[in-house]
């Protein structure tokens, strides 16, 4: 959970033992919004922003101030507000980065 690019390393590495690298923040933040964006069209905007917690969590783990974004996550209840917290820590980390 939180690494959907370990099926393109696996496979790339499977197939000529090629190691990728690792996605970019733009990458990982594209993937999250999309991710959610596609449980709100099966679940419905509050449900999905509530299941979809967990999955930013397992996103972002190991990622500067990981521990206190996701205090932030847990509390947020529209894709809005979801998007805007997402869109401000991916670009505050990248001063880190």
């Amino acid at each position: 959970m939180g690494n959907p690019w370990i099926f393109r390393e696996v496979l790339a590495y499977l197939k000529d033992g090629t190691i990728l690298t690792k996605p970019t923040n733009e990458e990982k933040l594209q993937t999250i919004l999309e991710h959610l964006q596609m449980e709100i069209e099966e679940k419905g905007e509050n449900i999905a922003v509530k299941e979809m917690r967990k999955h930013i969590s397992a996103y972002t783990k190991g990622m500067p101030a990981s521990s206190e974004f996701r205090s932030i996550i847990n509390t947020l209840n529209t894709y809005k507000e979801v998007e805007t917290a997402l869109k401000e820590y991916f670009q505050n980390i990248s001063t880190f980065c």
